[in-house]
């Protein structure tokens, strides 16, 4: 799936009521802003879309919690 695939799809899910927070190294926090206005999605989704797919190579499936 595509980065803007998921943009489109996530919140068909599970709804996004969880919270979590993370520092960033500011040369990352930079390059994840840069690129989400390059994808025209939100930093939000595109950090949950490379963590969903670092969860997906560990065995984790939306459709099973």
């Amino acid at each position: 799936m595509t980065l803007r695939e998921f943009a489109q799809t996530e919140y068909r899910g599970a709804p996004l009521n969880t919270m979590l927070h993370a520092r960033f190294p500011k040369t990352l926090a930079v390059f994840l802003k840069s690129a989400a206005l390059v994808e025209g999605v939100t930093e939000s989704t595109l950090i949950r879309y490379a963590c969903e797919e670092w969860a997906s190579a560990q065995g984790y499936s939306r459709s099973v919690i």
